[in-house]
């Protein structure tokens, strides 16, 4: 009897309709697996953007969000809601492993501490260290001894030695709870450990915020604030290789621009590399200071506002509908982003970009069409816009 196959979209709805929907669990590393508006009550506060990596704080399952956290300009912290199914677990490494480890093991979850290290052991940059830590917390949770948790007292004195202050922290408080009034005392200044740890781990959200964000000055900020609280932890030293990386291209965008504005004819050159730097940091000081120089010739060339000379150029078209296609165009689509060269895309291109982004903007489809039919004919401006 021959056999039939399911096509691949029928599969996958009758997968989804038999499997049960993805539990996250509050700590879990999580990442975006499309963009998505993050809401505050209900309202938007700022877009997400794919790959963005958030910790679970809350996964409520009856009103079908996931609470996460967002770090307003100001320092303060709020719960932002994202839709379950634009989540996925993050991919873990052996760093994440080795901290959620000895994070169970202060919260007395000694069988999962064990299974989180022993993962940890089989990264060859953890290896070692897990190696070295797995032996005595095992020997401390089964005898709870004072030679066991003397052992890692040493420990959490020699982690905070070489940097790792968040998993000395966590060891000399599991201390604490295995052995009571009874433990040795603690080798470390428990106070200035917990703050400093406090700021390296806020350090580590809102790096991870800024860079999804493409704030990569204020995520080089983030960074150093963390490292110098805790000079060896892993997510910050990883986060400041790339941002290094992105910010020396940026700064090289910004300076192509600069030099092929001053020539003849080069306005044009320079206002696609100032877009190009944007891309990469839309908060380098010398990027915004250009773009700022270059204002006229930036809004010429991305949103030009509709006028007699617009509507000339463009062969006509209703005043009204385009100027409203204007102010959605330069309103509601800057939510999300700057605005791009209009000839950096095809009409058709245009539409599939507005069409993907208008849910997040609550843009209806109506005032879709108003923006394309704004894009389309500020494109036909462009075009016979002169080159200088």
């Amino acid at each position: 009897m021959a056999i039939r196959f399911l096509p691949a979209t029928v599969l996958a709805l009758s997968l989804a309709i038999i499997l049960p929907a993805r539990a996250f669990l509050p700590g879990e590393l999580v990442r975006a697996t499309r963009g998505e508006m993050l809401q505050f009550q209900g309202v938007n506060v700022v877009p997400s953007s794919k790959g963005q990596e958030f910790t679970v704080l809350q996964h409520d399952a009856a009103r079908g969000v996931v609470f996460v956290p967002f770090i307003k300009a100001d320092g303060t912290m709020i719960a932002v809601t994202v839709p379950p199914d634009a989540l996925e677990a993050a991919p873990r490494d052996g760093w994440l492993d080795l901290l959620s480890g000895v994070e169970a093991f202060r919260a007395g979850q000694g069988e999962v501490a064990k299974q989180y290290i022993a993962r940890a052991a089989q990264d060859e940059k953890y290896k070692a260290l897990a190696a070295a830590l797995a032996p005595r917390l095992q020997a401390a949770l089964a005898s709870r001894s004072a030679t066991a948790l003397q052992t890692l007292r040493d420990a959490a004195a020699q982690l905070e030695t070489v940097g790792y202050l968040s998993l000395a922290l966590a060891i000399d408080e599991g201390t604490d709870r295995l052995g009571g009034a009874t433990a040795p005392p603690t080798k470390v200044n428990r106070d200035e450990l917990k703050k400093k740890v406090a700021i390296s781990t806020r350090a580590v959200a809102r790096t991870r915020q800024a860079v999804a964000m493409r704030c990569l000055n204020n995520a080089d900020q983030e960074i150093r604030i963390g490292l110098e609280a805790e000079p060896a932890r892993p997510e910050l030293k990883a986060f400041q290789v790339k941002v290094q990386k992105d910010l020396e291209e940026a700064n090289q965008k910004c300076a192509d621009a600069d030099r092929m504005r001053k020539l003849p004819k080069g306005a044009p050159h320079a206002l696609t590399a100032l877009e190009m730097g944007l891309k990469i940091c839309v908060d380098l000081p010398a990027l915004l200071a250009l773009k700022k120089d270059m204002a006229g010739a930036f809004e010429e060339k991305t949103a030009p506002p509709v006028t007699a000379a617009f509507l000339t150029a463009a062969g006509g078209g209703n005043p009204t509908t385009l100027a409203e296609g204007h102010m959605l165009y330069t309103n509601r689509c800057t939510e999300c982003h700057d605005l791009e060269l209009l000839d950096s895309r095809t009409v058709a291109s245009w539409q599939k970009a507005v069409s993907g982004m208008a849910k997040r903007a609550g843009v209806n489809a109506d005032q879709q069409q108003r923006i394309i039919d704004y894009i389309a004919a500020a494109q036909k401006v462009v075009e016979k816009s002169p080159g200088e």
